[in-house]
Parts: structure tokens; sequence; C-alpha cells
């Protein structure tokens, strides 16, 4: 089993604040263009945020039990908290850009509700929740990680027609990094140097994500025109 020190978790609630922060922003933005995207969105939020905090406060009874306190829900759980608020907040973001490319959104909660109805069908036979089967944990693993991507290409979409250049390329340097820890847990002797540097890695990466979101937030209210098909 993994150990933890008590220093490695505290550190792992700054990404999660990061994060909060940055989708925070994300849903504030939405909302200003359309109020039902903008419940969708903060639905999503929590929901991440919970996730992350759970996972979070996981690790540190870990750390202070001495690995004795493994509270799995909390742990394994992460996927569905996550896996839902992903594919919430992504939907809102891609229907936010049609609204602003002139199109009135219609049945905004079907498309989410088809992708997490299916997930949830397919979950369903694969054993959860029984922790010791990895099955449902890689489908959902799978819906979080489509819908983090799709999330950020739409920002990175919305922060180019704007001009944001530069926070463009930190959202995308967030989905590299997140790409890269994904392979890195992948590593079976997790080392306390090794986790150091995935979380700090991880802190930079949502705190690039949490200052992009926050300027393109700013820019986007600012920017109240309707875009043209071609940006």
């Amino acid at each position: 089993m993994t150990e933890y020190t008590l220093a490695l978790a505290l550190e792992d609630y700054i990404p999660v604040i990061f994060s909060s922060i940055g989708l925070f922003f994300i849903s504030r933005m939405v909302g200003r263009v359309d109020g039902r995207l903008g419940q969708m969105a903060t639905i999503g939020w929590l929901l991440i945020t919970i996730g992350g905090l759970l996972k979070a406060t996981w690790k540190l009874l870990m750390t202070l039990s001495n690995t004795q306190t493994d509270i799995v829900w909390m742990d394994k759980g992460m996927f569905v908290w996550m896996a839902t608020g992903f594919t919430l907040v992504a939907f809102a973001v891609w229907f936010m850009s049609e609204a602003r490319g002139g199109k009135q959104p219609q049945r905004v909660w079907l498309g989410p509700g088809a992708v997490l109805g299916l997930s949830l069908v397919a979950i369903l036979f694969t054993g959860f929740p029984d922790p010791t089967v990895s099955t449902w944990r890689f489908i959902l693993l799978g819906v979080m990680t489509i819908g983090n991507v799709v999330l950020v290409v739409l920002l990175i979409q919305q922060a180019r027609r704007l001009g944001l250049n530069k926070m463009a390329l930190l959202f995308l340097v967030n989905i590299i990094i997140v790409f890269i820890l994904s392979g890195l847990a992948r590593i079976p002797n997790q080392t306390i140097p090794l986790q150091w540097m995935e979380q700090l890695l991880n802190t930079f990466a949502q705190g690039a994500f949490a200052f992009a979101a926050w300027k393109l937030s700013l820019a986007l209210t600012a920017d109240r025109r309707p875009q043209t098909a071609g940006g």
C-alpha cells in the first residue's frame, strides 16, 4: 500500500482548491450567457470539488492513522463525482459556445443525461459498487477523462476567439500535465519523491487552469457580442 507523509497529504488540498476556483469562474461565465447552462455548470463544479476534497481527505486520514483508516468510498467514489461533474461542465460550455454563436440550445439536459445514463447502465453491469472490481472504475475514468479533455478544448477555442492566446496555452499545458500524471500514476512503486513530483505538477496545472479560467471569464463577460460561425 502506498504511504503518504502529512505534508504530502496537506499539499494535496491545494490543487483541489485551484481546480475549484477555476471551475467557479467557468460556471459563473456560463451563467452570464445562459442561466440554465449556468445551473448545469455549477452542479458540475460542486461535484468535481466534492470528489477532489473527499480524495484529499481520504489521503489525510490514511496518513494520520498510518494507513489503518481506509474509507473506500472516499477514495474510489471520486470517480463517480468527477465523471458526473466533468460531463455536466463540458456540456454546459459546449452549449454556451452555441448560444454565443447565435443558436438557442434546446433540451440542454438531454445530452449529459444520455451520457450519464448509459454510463450508469454500464457500471451496474460491471460490479459497481464493489471496490475490488476495477472495470466500473475504468468506465468512469474514461467518462471523466473525455469530459475533461472536451472541456479544455472548448475553453481553448473560446480563449483563441477572444485573442487570449497565452490563456489558451495555459489550458493546453493543464491537459498535457493531466495526461503526464496519468502515466506517472501507473508506476508501481509510488515513492514519496515521486508523489511530490506528481502533486507539484498537478498544483501547477490546476493553478494554470484557475488563472486562465479567471482571465477568460473576464474577457468573455466584457465581450457579450454573439460570435459568427467563423469566430
